[in-house]
């Protein structure tokens, strides 16, 4: 599922180690792109098992890789077809 995610925006982790809570979206990765920290230091190479691009997330300092499924936008992506549904037929 794509959301047209940014760097800079939050979203709502549903699973890994920030699960249930709100993250801040640094960089979206390729295999074999360098990660670096919140601070700009070089963490490593990101290898994912699923061969398959993610983000770059964080959280008070704390970060983890994930893929753009496991990441709800908190954002106004999902707000119009929320309005569209609570519309009354005219």
């Amino acid at each position: 599922m794509n959301h047209n995610f940014k760097p800079g925006d939050l979203a709502l982790a549903l699973s890994g180690p920030f699960q249930g809570e709100a993250v801040e979206l640094v960089g979206f990765l390729q295999p074999g792109d360098t990660v670096f920290s919140v601070e700009g230091r070089a963490l490593g190479v990101f290898r994912p098992a699923s061969g398959l691009p993610g983000w770059h997330v964080c959280k008070a300092h704390e970060g983890c890789m994930m893929l753009a499924d496991q990441l709800m936008p908190l954002r106004g992506d999902f707000a119009p077809e929320r309005q569209k549904s609570q519309e009354v037929p005219a």
